[in-house]
Formats: structure tokens, sequence, C-alpha cells
């Protein structure tokens, strides 16, 4: 009989393990869902089940084992749901398993009882210990009546009654600390989780952040396009790059004419604007050439990178360029060539090899500007 006894011992604690495996990311409390109490008390109704398939047998018509416990911590940690679910279905388990008798009923009856008594008892404000060892006893004391109706050998009866208490009650004890030692150790891991969750989303939101901010350094805050430092590691790279398929790279420069008269007639925001509404038109106009690199070189200078581009085909856009700041028709009454807006542009070309380097593109282009303004501005220059 104690072999038994601690058979099902050994059966609830491991059963309470895999449980708490199986459902570790929805803990039983008193808070929780329906749906998890409904999972949970099901879970408990079928430990039940088992531990009477590994129960005694006392005489023809009774048997003895834990399933009272199952009862119990279903109330201590879910409170009467849970509680209800398992004592029914344990009710539901002892007639179908061992046979429709009067034993059965008033065992089933019992287990019914217990699960409704305890879910009732689950809701005082007491210790949760006392609160479980106090469940354990009212399991306990329905499971006695059933033995004093149907054990009619007194001996018998205390015998069976005294391992019964003494193992439900040490066996209680490990099982209800267990589940609490479970829930903690369930409850850290999804912490644990929840936290490397957040250092992820707190890592991804930085190296986002970071990405944005690297971005914003190759951009002109004013104008939205590539700044210096995008230009010169623009056309290092892309030198690099041509220099291997000996491929030539066009580099335009303009500056807008007579700016600083511009901008002490109209004042500094106007030219900020001014700067704005040109280089918006020049991007769009710019958009669908997928070799080119627009940059504000500095001040109301620009520079647009024209990778394998020949000289012809940079002279082509640099009169599309031209001709498109001339349509925006943006007033300039203190310009000495014109009453609108122009632009004065270089062009030079170059193929890419190890004599030459890219600031040898650089000074030819803005030589080639330096003679577009020398010539009277509004004007194109190549070497």
């Amino acid at each position: 009989m104690l072999k038994d006894f601690f058979s099902n011992v050994t059966i609830l604690i491991a059963s309470f393990t895999v449980m708490g495996q199986i459902l570790k990311n929805n803990p039983l409390h008193h808070s929780s869902t329906y749906r998890t109490k409904l999972h949970w008390g099901i879970c408990y109704g079928i430990l039940g089940n088992i531990l009477m398939l590994f129960s005694f047998q006392i005489n023809p018509t009774t048997i003895a084992d834990l399933r009272h416990l199952a009862i119990v911590i279903a109330a201590a940690f879910g409170g009467w749901v849970p509680a209800i679910i398992a004592s029914g279905l344990i009710a539901i388990g002892r007639v179908v398993l061992f046979g429709l008798t009067d034993t059965a009923i008033v065992a089933a009856i019992s287990a019914f009882l217990t699960g409704i008594v305890c879910g009732g008892f689950s809701k005082f404000n007491i210790s949760p210990t006392l609160k479980a060892f106090y469940m354990n006893l009212i399991g306990l004391f329905f499971i006695s009546i059933v033995f004093a109706l149907y054990i009619e050998d007194i001996k018998t009866l205390l015998h069976v009654l005294m391992l019964h208490y003494i193992i439900s009650l040490i066996g209680g004890f490990f099982a209800y600390h267990l589940c609490i030692y479970i829930d903690n150790s369930n409850a850290a891991v999804r912490e644990l989780n929840h936290s490397l969750i957040k250092l992820q989303e707190s890592e991804q939101k930085l190296n986002t952040a970071n990405e944005f901010l690297n971005r914003l350094s190759y951009l002109d805050g004013l104008t939205g396009i590539g700044n210096r430092r995008n230009f010169d590691e623009v056309l290092k790279k892309e030198w690099s790059n041509l220099q291997k398929t000996n491929s030539p790279l066009t580099l335009l420069m303009f500056d807008i004419d007579y700016f600083k008269k511009y901008n002490d007639t109209y004042g500094h925001l106007a030219g900020d604007q001014c700067l704005q509404i040109i280089t918006s038109a020049l991007k769009d106009l710019m958009a669908n050439n997928p070799y080119s690199t627009f940059c504000r070189y500095g001040g109301e200078e620009f520079a647009i990178i024209l990778t394998k581009t020949k000289l012809d085909k940079g002279i082509a856009i640099a009169e599309l360029i031209q001709k498109k700041v001339q349509s925006l028709k943006i007033a300039h009454r203190s310009s000495e060539i014109s009453d609108i807006i122009t632009i004065s542009i270089g062009i030079a070309t170059i193929i890419p090899s190890s004599e030459t380097q890219p600031k040898d593109l650089i000074h030819l282009a803005d030589t080639c500007l330096y003679t577009s303004k020398t010539k009277g501005r509004n004007t194109i220059s190549t070497p």
C-alpha cells in the first residue's frame, strides 16, 4: 500500500513538472483568463484519472489514490473554475474506469464536492500555503467519509486513513511548493525572454537611428541632396570602379549667378528658398538618370557626378539643367545679366587611371566653371 501511495506521489510531481513546461507561457493564477483556467482544469482532470489508474484496491469496491490533490492544486492556484473542471473530469473518470457501482457514484460525488468546496475556499483571504493545506484536509475529509462507508474492517480503515493522511499531507506539501517553484521559474524565464526581446528591439531601434544619422551625415540639411562629404565619397568610389573598366567620368559643376546680390536684395531666407526650389527641380530632372549623383558642393555651388558619361552627353545634360533653371523664372532684379535666376556651368571628363586622381577632375571642372563666370555667366564651358 505504501509503495502504491509513493507511486502516486511520484506521478503527481512528475506530472506537475510536465504540465508546467507545456503551459509555461500560460501560467495558472486567480487572475488568469477563463481559457487558461479551462486548459489547466482539463490537465488536472486528466492527471486525476491517471492517478486513479495507479490506485490500489482496498476491497472489491474501494480504491485509494491521491486524485484529490489534483483538485486541491487546481483550486489553490486557479480558484473555482479549474477546480470544478478537474473534479468533474475525475468524477466522470471514476465511473468510466471502474464501472457504475454504488462506490463509484459516491466516490464521484465526493470528488465533485471536493472541487466545489475547495473552489469556494480558494476565495478566502489567508496565506496561500495555509489555504492549500486546509483544502488538502477538505479533500481528505470527503475521502474519509467514502472509506468509512465502504471499509467495514476498522483496523483496515484506520490503517488506510493513517497512510492516506500522512502521504497526502507530505506529498501535497511538496507538490504545492514544487508548483510554486515551477511557476516562479517559468515567470523568470518569461521575464528574461521579454527582456531579451526588449533588448533586441532597442538594438534594432538604435541601429535604425544610427543608419538614419549616418544618412543624415551625407545629406545637405537645407536642400536634402548629397553634401560635400557625400560628393567626396561617391567621386572616390566611382573613380575606383571606372578605373577598372576604363570608362569615362564626367563632373558638372555650377553655381547661381550673382547669388550674393540675390541674398542682399531679397534676404537670406529667400535665398534659402531659392536654393531649395532649384535643387528640387533639378533632382526631379536627374531622377531618371541612374548614373548621376547630385550634391551641394558649398554655398550656391553644386556638382553632378556623371558616371560612364562622355563629354558630349554631359554637355547635353548641362543644357537641360540650364533651361530647367531658367524655366523656374525666379525673379532676380539685382542680376547684371538677367531679370531671373541663371546659372554658370563648367564640365570636365576624365577616364580614371593610376596616373590621375579625383582632384584632377575637380580642378578641371572648377576651372571651366570659372571660365563661364569670366565669359559673362549664364554659359557652359568645357576644357
